[in-house]
C-alpha cells in the first residue's frame, strides 16, 4: 500500500500587478491555510516523506510551508511538468516516484488535481465530481506495491478536506 496526498495551492493574488500567473505568491489567508493543512499532513500515518511541487510561486509557498512542517531533510521536487498539467500527466509524474517513498505530496493545481482524484477513486478523470478548493486536501490510500503501478482505480479516498474546515 501506497499513500498519497493531493493539495491545492493556497488562495493567491489576484493576476494584476505581476509578471505573469506562475508570479502570483499566496494572500495572507492562503498562507494561514496551508499551515494548517501542513499541520495536518504532519499528523498523518504515514508521515509524508516526499513533496513533488509545481514551480510557480503559489505552489511553492505552500509546498514549503508543508516541507517545513513535516522537517523533512531533503529538498522538494520542483517538477515543471505540475504546473497546468492534465491528469494523465500528473498520473506520469507519480509513476515516477522512488520506490522507497511510502507517502508522496502532490501540490499542484487544478483542474489537473481534482481530476486526478477523480480518476485513482473511479477510474477516469470525469467520473467523479470532485471539487478542491484553494488549500484543500485529498489523502488517499493506494493499492499498489509500487510507484510505477499507478493507475486509474488503484485509489480509495480516505479525506477531503477545505481549509474552511480546519479554521472553524
Amino acid at each position: 500500500m501506497k499513500y498519497l496526498s493531493l493539495l491545492r495551492h493556497g488562495k493567491a493574488e489576484r493576476p494584476e500587478g505581476y509578471a505573469g500567473d506562475r508570479a502570483r505568491p499566496l494572500t495572507s489567508r492562503g498562507q494561514k491555510d496551508a499551515g494548517l493543512v501542513a499541520d495536518l499532513l504532519a499528523r498523518a500515518d504515514p508521515v509524508p516523506d516526499w513533496v513533488i511541487s509545481s514551480p510557480a510561486q503559489r505552489t511553492q509557498e505552500t509546498a514549503e510551508r508543508v516541507a517545513a512542517a513535516l522537517g523533512l531533510k531533503h529538498a522538494i521536487i520542483w517538477e515543471e511538468r505540475v504546473y497546468d498539467a492534465a491528469a494523465e500527466t500528473l498520473l506520469q509524474i507519480l509513476s515516477e516516484v522512488p520506490p522507497e517513498i511510502e507517502h508522496a505530496v502532490l501540490v499542484g493545481h487544478n483542474p489537473g488535481l481534482q481530476e486526478l482524484v477523480s480518476g485513482l477513486c473511479a477510474g477516469a478523470p470525469d467520473r467523479l465530481n470532485v471539487s478542491m478548493a484553494t488549500g484543500a486536501l485529498a489523502y488517499l490510500e493506494l493499492e499498489i506495491f509500487w510507484w510505477n503501478q499507478i493507475r486509474w482505480g488503484c485509489g480509495a479516498l480516505q479525506l477531503l478536506v477545505k481549509p474552511k474546515l480546519l479554521r472553524e
